[in-house]
């Protein structure tokens, strides 16, 4: 009575070598989406070296205006080279533009700086 119910199948129900191969195509989709998605996102993403860039510039551009020195230079800070340009406006004779390009060890720009200052009377 016991063996009326349990019923032993002794076949399995297996997947065919096409099912999986389609299953695996499906899933390797849907995979190279996510990482071509991942890639743009971390590309266009700010990163915490462009960000103290920036900050070193925007402190380098206020010592400047202080300072009054507008001679051309490059300062090397941290792991930066500040690349310091000034050029004198065609509108005024008391305008500077400054311009500002943080590069990294290897060269690469991360970031810059334009602003147009007011001479200081000297």
């Amino acid at each position: 009575m016991v063996r009326e119910k349990l019923k032993i199948n002794p076949s399995v129900n297996a997947s065919t070598i096409l099912e999986v191969v389609v299953s695996m195509l499906m899933i390797l989709i849907v995979f190279s989406i996510a990482m071509t998605i991942f890639a743009n996102v971390t590309r266009a993403s700010t990163s915490t070296k462009q960000i103290n860039a920036r900050t070193i510039l925007n402190e380098i551009l206020t010592e400047a205006e202080k300072e009054s020195d507008y001679t051309n230079k490059i300062i090397a800070i941290d792991e930066f080279s500040i690349q310091q340009d000034f050029k004198p406006r065609p509108e005024s004779a008391s305008l500077v533009e400054i311009d500002m390009i943080a590069f990294d060890a290897n060269g690469l720009k991360i970031a810059e700086l334009k602003k147009v200052i007011i001479k200081a009377d000297e």
